[in-house]
């Protein structure tokens, strides 16, 4: 790796306020919500496809390796310079170029914030669904890489059904274009799907087609309190044995109403063990009307609950959702450092996790929190513990390492919208065998035989 020959060649073609090199300016690029840090040699901020392109003949060339970042949201280290190199930061590349109101469609580059476009998209009565709890900092290309989830998946899926086409730079600097502006495409393999979700370790993605729906015109919230957590798993179950698919159901336990409390002025109901919200929406005021008093008499028939009803309105709702928003920045003003299990399992093996952590917890002195999509299976386990206190430190690991062996006796999966990343790759072959890593590989090398894009990351280091 000769990074100072690169950094030379890269300024023929670059700005020098595209370039960072000194410490203080690379140190922004150097952590994400993991709160780990490693530092690359230079940061680059490139304004285009061409500059991308440009940028990776030349790693090739000179073998540097390239980590592509975007707002640094991820809770999986899946953005970080982990063997230094270059971050390729995507910053200044925040055109929203496109909205095909006809054909329901907007195209992107990669650096464009999700609040930013859920605003612009929503202004013209149309809904981009994908809305990350970190909608107003993370970008649309990092929710790409990692195939984000957010509170409304449970109706509306997850990012990759949105996505039409994509254009893409590989490791050796030839653009691609993937898909296309059509429904439609079942020509030959589906590339979109494979880079989707990649983490940026196959290709760099420099422009999204995105599909976009009408913006559903009504919408309710259900406010369930609860004194037990199990039952309100079991309440989830329930809603959907009785007919009724909700845009969002949501669920908080204790721990997590009392740091979001602490946390923001809120009007919380402490004393109960958990609390959930139920969103449903369409196009039908009475139809909504209706599924939203269904749900709260359904809540009101299980005994446990505290209290089942409507929010008031607007003002409210969002005013709750808020809080849910604000779960991990609230557990986190804790003090404690903390592991986050990113677990999903079928629907209907809910109220079974949920008993199995809260089982798993006598007897250890550390605290954890769960919350999360309770609507499709995938719950975030928020270990907190003093990392300094070895003790707590092994508790915290071996109920880390129990919660995954949990979820996959539950036919679950280890991360459910979070990605693999640095976090998650050594606990990986847990379920996966060792023919689909390896397959993994043989992909992997396919794209990038030199290793050079997002090196690190995914693969257990072993074998």
């Amino acid at each position: 790796m000769d990074i100072i020959a690169f950094v030379a060649a890269v300024r023929r073609f670059m700005r020098e306020d595209q370039i960072i090199t000194d410490k203080e300016g690379m140190a922004h690029f150097c952590y994400d919500a993991t709160e780990m840090r490693f530092m690359p040699e230079v940061v680059l901020l490139p304004v285009s496809t061409e500059q991308v392109s440009n940028v990776l003949k030349l790693s090739y060339r000179f073998e540097v390796p390239v980590t592509p970042q975007g707002g640094r949201t991820g809770l999986s280290g899946g953005a970080l310079p982990v063997q230094g190199g270059v971050v390729l930061s995507f910053v200044q590349m925040k055109r929203i170029l496109e909205i095909d109101e006809r054909n329901l469609q907007a195209v992107v580059e990669p650096g464009v914030i999700s609040y930013d476009l859920q605003k612009e998209v929503l202004s013209r009565g149309l809904l981009f669904p994908p809305e990350p709890s970190s909608v107003v900092e993370s970008t649309v290309g990092g929710n790409v890489a990692e195939n984000a989830g957010y509170t409304r998946a449970v109706k509306y899926g997850v990012t990759r059904d949105y996505i039409l086409g994509l254009e893409a730079v590989l490791p050796d600097g030839e653009v691609i274009e993937v898909g296309g502006r059509t429904v439609k495409n079942v020509a030959g393999y589906d590339l979109v799907g494979l880079l989707t979700g990649s983490e940026g370790t196959l290709a760099v993605i420099t422009k999204i087609v995105f599909k976009l729906l009408p913006r559903p015109r009504f919408r309710r919230t259900c406010i369930i309190y609860l004194d037990d957590l199990v039952t309100a798993a079991d309440l989830v179950v329930d809603i959907f044995k009785n007919g009724i698919v909700p845009c969002a159901i949501e669920l908080m336990d204790k721990i997590s109403i009392n740091a979001v409390a602490d946390y923001l002025t809120t009007d919380l109901t402490r004393e109960a063990e958990a609390l959930l919200l139920v969103e449903v929406d369409g196009n039908y005021e009475e139809g909504v009307q209706e599924e939203g008093k269904k749900i709260v008499s359904l809540a009101q028939g299980f005994s446990g609950v505290r209290e089942s009803r409507l929010a008031a309105g607007e003002k409210e709702e969002e005013r709750y959702w808020t809080y849910r928003r604000e779960t991990l920045p609230a557990l986190k003003a804790l003090g404690r450092d903390h592991l986050e299990a990113d677990v999903v399992v079928p629907r209907y093996s809910l109220p079974f996790l949920v008993k199995a952590v809260r089982e798993m917890e006598i007897g250890n002195k550390i605290r954890v929190a769960t919350y999360g999509h309770a609507g499709d299976g995938n719950l975030h386990v928020t270990i907190m513990y003093r990392r300094r206190n070895f003790d707590e430190l092994r508790q915290a690991h071996d109920l880390l390492e129990e919660i995954y062996r949990k979820t996959v006796a539950m036919d679950g999966r280890l991360t459910g919208e979070h990605g693999v990343g640095l976090t998650v790759k050594e606990y990986l072959g847990m379920h996966a065998s060792a023919a689909e890593i390896g397959i993994m590989r043989r992909i992997k090398y396919a794209f990038d035989p030199k290793g050079l894009l997002n090196p690190g990351k995914i693969f257990p280091d072993s074998g």
